[in-house]
């Protein structure tokens, strides 16, 4: 089945038109509902945010958001190099010995200089997860959405957001 991207919802349905209220907490299931229909039906439209979000955050500190991503992916490379189990990593530590604590103190200290840029990478990441969140749980559902969230039951169509919606259920699932 291919992966369909559904049509980007206008501005004025978007954020103009919209009723916006406090979710409700006390009504678990209410919320996820709204939450995960509102994602559904305006995943192009928070694509399209988050990329806008991500472009601001890179066009105001580009250097420190190549910085903090080039630093946190070599610490999780190194951190996987230390945790693997492979032969010839295994055998490069029982040969020097003293190479793990010299790099790990090495890889702090580079996290450690680099701390602001992992903040702003960190920031650039975190924003538009947390609007994009925000506007789910707020946007209340009008007709129209209503309507289209009802027609998608009958479609099989497989959309970007149903898919990590799909993955984070089932990941949730494992961990009960």
């Amino acid at each position: 089945m291919a992966v369909e991207l559904p049509p980007l919802r206008s501005l004025q349905d978007f954020v103009s038109d919209a009723q916006f209220t406090a979710p409700t907490f006390h009504d678990r299931e209410r919320m996820e509902n709204r939450m995960i229909n509102n994602l559904i039906y305006y995943q192009t439209n928070y694509f399209i945010c988050a990329i806008l979000i991500v472009i601001v955050v890179g066009t105001l500190y580009p250097k420190d958001l190549i910085i903090g991503a080039v630093t946190l992916f070599v610490a999780f490379v190194l951190f996987g190099i230390a945790e693997s189990r492979e032969p010839r990593f295994a055998q490069l530590k029982r040969q020097y010995p003293s190479l793990l604590p010299v790099a790990v103190v090495v890889l702090a200290m580079l996290v450690i200089y680099t701390l602001g840029s992992i903040l702003v990478f960190i920031w650039g990441v975190t924003v538009p997860i947390v609007v994009i969140l925000l506007h789910a749980a707020m946007r209340k559902r009008n007709i129209k959405n209503k309507f289209a969230n009802t027609v998608e039951l009958f479609k099989e169509d497989v959309t970007p957001m149903t898919i990590l919606l799909s993955k984070i259920c089932s990941a949730e699932e494992q961990q009960r």
